[in-house]
């Protein structure tokens, strides 16, 4: 697929009508799936104590608990929120509208799963995805994902990658036994000569590519290293397009993850990382 054949096919996204294939909304025994636009716009916050339709700062270090032995959702702002954790995020065309707050750059790991994260929640409806994940930055996302890699695996990779990405698959390449290939993604049979059906633990994609905007096609690459290394996962740097105008989890793709800096915040305000994955046993 050329550049030129990409961007006709996101200039022909409709946004309308509202419900797919019915008119009627959803109720609890008729479940619709709602186009973007409609479910960006709402972000349930019906657990607030107080009824607050946005959610509030909550500028304290420390929460109160029951007793000793009886913990509640938060004890700590260093590792969960309310704030962090139930913020409201409304998405428009590549602008997501936030109002993160203070310490998140503490934070180096995803929200623990003891938080009732309504970010991730939100942001996996979005991106199609079984659940997300909300770290620091897009490189923090990138080094979580690369968790799953051990030494001795392989990784293909495109040849034209974001600088952080390529510096950290040279990091590993050099201290940790874990070899990367670059090949050009824009031909998926590209990849044939280094899938090994053991070794071959990740393929890693950016499309577009940053810089020269390459373009990948995630199907055929999806179909190709599934079927060739059913162990390996395929990993979409879906930071240039943002779920509005691409899914990689629906284009067969198993990990998704962005720089939350760039499109999906729209602000130059704040710093974060999302993580979504098809399978909930990878983002356990």
């Amino acid at each position: 697929m050329t550049a030129e054949q990409f961007l006709m096919n996101t200039n022909n996204i409709s946004h309308g009508p509202e419900v797919e294939n019915d008119s009627l909304p959803a109720s609890p025994i008729s479940v619709r799936k709602y186009r973007p636009a409609t479910e960006l716009v709402f972000v349930d916050n019906s657990d607030d104590p107080h009824g607050a339709a946005s959610v509030p700062i909550y500028q304290t270090a420390t929460f109160k608990q029951k007793s000793a032995t009886q913990m509640g959702e938060y004890d700590y702002s260093r590792s969960g929120n309310p704030t962090r954790t139930h913020v409201a995020l409304v998405c428009g065309v590549q602008t997501l509208l936030t109002h993160f707050v203070c310490n998140l750059s503490c934070m180096h790991y995803p929200f623990p799963p003891f938080t009732s994260p309504h970010i991730e929640n939100h942001l996996a409806k979005i991106m199609s995805a079984k659940r997300a994940l909300v770290v620091t930055s897009g490189m923090t996302a990138l080094d979580v994902i690369l968790r799953l890699v051990k030494a001795g695996d392989e990784i293909i990779a495109g040849d034209d990658l974001y600088g952080g990405t390529n510096r950290l698959l040279t990091f590993l390449s050099k201290t940790q036994d874990i070899r990367t290939h670059h090949v050009d993604t824009t031909i998926a049979e590209s990849l044939i000569p280094h899938l090994h059906p053991i070794r071959t633990r990740l393929v890693l994609l950016e499309t577009p590519t940053n810089p020269l905007i390459k373009i990948a096609d995630i199907p055929a690459i999806s179909r190709l290293v599934h079927e060739r290394c059913p162990n390996a996962l395929i990993v979409v740097d879906n930071t240039m397009m943002s779920p509005y105008l691409q899914k990689p989890l629906e284009l067969g793709a198993d990990i998704e993850y962005h720089s939350g800096t760039k499109y999906l915040s729209g602000h130059h305000d704040l710093m974060a990382g999302v993580i979504g994955v098809k399978d909930e046993s990878i983002g356990e």
